[in-house]
Formats: structure tokens, C-alpha cells, sequence
């Protein structure tokens, strides 16, 4: 089934925008779909407050919040979308600015209406037109699209320099600012080939439940997401917070030893409980009284260069419109810290570019109101044969400003073993 995927990608991607929403680990409980959209029948992008909606030949371009455009397209609509949210959507729910360098230069939020939609069932192995037909080209081979290479990496800031912002960081916790903030360093390479040829030696390295490739016109998304943003289930709401991360260990045993280091490790333990606790908050914006509960705590995962602690979050709601619920929770909390709006203000302070994409979130909204939202993490983007990747990771009082940069060393394996 995986080969028919890549084979559709590739074909439809030269004629249009493709979404690719891909659940890769075949023993995760969450790998039991995969969606594949494209042939865009309407398109709503925002950057800021300025708006634009494509429909066939109509196009127009308006002023307002891009959430309350998002609720007006999806309503007009009815019908399945698919797209992402930006990181900086947060300046339109709090009085918050990103003014630091944007090299990428991305909408803050798109989503399409596909022409083309097809559900893949990975248990019973059946692919599922639910809407539009495949290109009759379907089941011939595509073209060899996979060459990539890498050519050089250029961090932006050097390991003195985020040791040095780790370590402010810690001064404002001291100071009581905040309890815990997620500080990230963006990574820049040259690379040559095509997006979907890196993406596919991302899952190579590492498969992930809430994988993500996006292509359009100048940029492409590869996104390797082991975390649930958010999922909406007819009442039931849950939420998936990664906070904890150790390495692989090159041999059983030590790999198993490591696990074991991380399910018992204090200090994870504790950066996850924060997420977590921010998380409860989050939903209790939207839910039933007395329903919001952590259905699973500090649970260990397994990927293909590192373990990570993951928890579980759960309410059931009775809010109508899921953009309400999306943006009662949004961003995710592990790519922030708590308190969430001054970790905010901290980070535009102390980080030194435009998140973007990243740290947003990947998915769909079905016409019922359901949805599922990765974590923009452990994702290249591709813009004018430049390839952009960050990684980070929450710092607390106690965090020692070298394992942070090693842990950031380790979660850019996912790139950087790439050959």
C-alpha cells in the first residue's frame, strides 16, 4: 500500500497542491489511517489579518481574523478540509507579535477543499475513494523522484549562543516569570532534489503516527510528527503532550536501559506533568464540567532515533464549532511552557526568527465537525533550494544548559542522518 501512496503523491503533485496526512508506525495505536487530498476545489490562506479565498475562477481578498475565517469557510463549505495552522495564529487569540526574521515566508494558516480525497484503511490494507476519482496514470510506476541530497547544514545560532539563551531563560524563571518555557534554534541547509524524496528518507530513519508531507507552489512541508496536537471524536476531545527525551541506544541492551531512564527520570517526569496540567486548563475552556482527566501519564513511546514520554489528555464537549475548540487549546503547550502567554512574549524575545509553520499544527476537519491535528515538530521545509528545520526543547529551572543543546542534537538526527 505504501508503494501506491508514494506512487499517487508523485503523480498528483505535479499538477497541483497534495496533502499527504500519513500514519507510518505500524504497531502505534494511532497508525490506523492515512488521508491523501488534493485537486483543491477552494483554498482560504491568512497571513495576519489579511485573507484570501479561492473558489475555481473566483478569488477574494479581505481583512479579518483568521480564526473567525476559518469558521466562516468551513461553514460555507461543509465538506471535508485539510490544511495547517501556523505558529503565529497565536498573535490573533492574544495580544502577542512575531516580529523576528521569517525566511520561509508561509501563510500562517491554509486549508483546501479537496477535489481529490482517499482514505487509507492500514489494518485492512484498502484504499477508499471518498471523493473524485484516481488519475488513470494511478497504478503505472512514476518517474524516479527520491534523489536528495543534503549539501551543506548552517545552524543559526551556535551551541555558545543557545547555551547562553537556555541560561536566560533560567534567570527569568528564578525571577518568577514563568515555570517552564520551550526554547527552539532553527537549522538551515542547501539541499537539491525533490521534497517528496527527502520525505521519504525521513520515514525511513524514523516512522511516526502523524506524518505529513504538503507541497504547493513554493514550499514544501516534510513533517515526521510523533505528537497529537488535538482530536475531536464526536464529544470526546484528547489531547497527546509529548515532554521527555532520551536517545537510542546502539545495542538491545543499552536501548532498553535508556528506556528505563527516561520512564523513571524526576525531571521529565515533572516537565511533563507542567504540559500536562497546561493542558487540563486548555480544555477545561470547552468541556463538560468534572470531564476533563489524564487518562495516561508518562507512558514511554519508541521512534526510530529516540524514545519519548507521552501523556494523555481527555474531555468530552459539547461546543459546536471545532474551531472554537481548536483555538480554546492553541498552540500545543509543549511547544510553549506555562504560564502560556508570558512563555510566549519570553519566546519572541529570546529565540531570533519567525516560527512559522513549525509549531503549529497539521491535519483535517471533517463536514461533522470531527478533526485531528498533529504537532508541527521534526519537520523540513523547503523554500528556493533552502531547507529549514528546528528543533528545541523545554527548559526549566533545574535543566542543564549542556544536555539541552545535546537534546537538540539528537532530535535533529531525524535530519541530519540523512545521506
Amino acid at each position: 500500500m505504501r508503494s501506491t501512496i508514494d506512487r499517487l503523491v508523485q503523480l498528483l503533485e505535479r499538477s497541483g497542491p497534495v496533502i499527504l496526512l500519513e500514519s507510518q508506525s505500524g504497531g502505534h495505536p494511532s497508525s490506523r489511517k492515512s488521508y491523501l487530498a488534493a485537486q483543491p476545489e477552494a483554498v482560504l490562506q491568512a497571513r495576519g489579518s489579511h485573507i484570501s479565498i479561492h473558489k475555481k475562477d473566483e478569488k477574494a481578498a479581505f481583512r479579518a481574523n483568521p480564526w473567525d475565517a476559518l469558521s466562516g469557510f468551513r461553514a460555507e463549505q461543509k465538506e471535508w478540509i485539510f490544511g495547517y495552522l501556523g505558529y503565529d495564529l497565536k498573535n490573533s487569540l492574544e495580544t502577542l507579535h512575531s516580529n523576528n526574521p521569517d525566511p520561509v515566508g508561509a501563510p500562517d494558516m491554509f486549508f483546501m477543499v479537496p477535489g481529490l480525497l482517499a482514505e487509507i484503511d492500514h489494518r485492512r490494507n484498502e484504499l477508499r475513494m471518498l471523493k473524485g476519482t484516481l488519475p488513470e496514470e494511478a497504478g503505472a510506476s512514476a518517474a524516479d523522484e527520491d534523489a536528495f541530497t543534503i549539501h551543506s547544514f548552517d545552524p543559526d545560532i551556535k551551541k555558545e549562543h543557545y547555551i547562553a539563551q537556555v541560561r536566560e531563560a533560567q534567570r527569568r524563571i528564578r525571577e518568577g516569570e514563568f515555570y517552564e518555557i520551550n526554547l527552539t534554534r532553527q537549522i538551515r541547509a542547501v539541499y537539491s532534489g525533490g521534497g517528496y524524496g527527502l520525505y521519504k528518507k525521513m520515514r525511513a530513519i524514523g516512522p511516526v503516527p502523524f506524518g505529513a508531507y504538503l507541497t504547493f507552489d513554493e514550499w514544501t512541508v516534510c513533517s515526521l510528527s510523533p505528537e497529537r496536537f488535538l482530536k475531536k471524536e464526536g464529544p470526546r476531545v484528547i489531547s497527546q503532550p509529548i515532554k521527555g527525551t532520551i536517545r537510542r541506544g546502539t545495542t538491545g541492551p543499552e536501548d532498553a536501559s535508556l528506556k528505563e531512564e527516561l520512564k523513571h527520570s524526576l525531571k521529565n517526569r515533572a516537565e511533563n506533568l507542567m504540559i500536562v496540567d497546561l493542558v487540563r486548563n486548555d480544555l477545561s475552556r470547552i468541556a463538560v464540567p468534572n470531564t476533563v482527566s489524564a487518562s495516561e501519564l508518562f507512558e514511554i513511546q519508541t521512534f526510530g532515533t529516540l524514545h519519548q514520554m507521552v501523556s494523555t489528555v481527555e474531555a468530552e464537549t459539547l461546543v459546536s464549532d471545532p474551531v472554537d475548540i481548536i483555538k480554546a487549546c492553541y498552540p500545543m503547550g509543549s511547544m510553549t511552557g506555562a504560564p502560556k502567554i508570558r512563555v510566549m512574549e519570553s519566546i519572541e524575545e529570546l529565540e531570533n526568527y519567525r516560527r512559522g509553520i513549525y509549531s503549529g499544527a497539521i491535519g483535517y476537519i471533517t463536514p461533522a465537525g470531527d478533526f485531528d491535528f498533529n504537532v508541527v515538530i521534526r519537520t523540513a521545509i523547503l523554500k528556493d533550494e533552502q531547507l529549514f528545520y528546528s528543533v528545541g526543547g523545554a527548559i526549566t529551572g533545574d535543566s542543564s544548559p549542556e544536555a539541552e543543546w545535546e537534546e537538540t542534537v539528537v532530535k535533529a538526527r531525524a535530519l541530519t542522518g540523512i545521506h
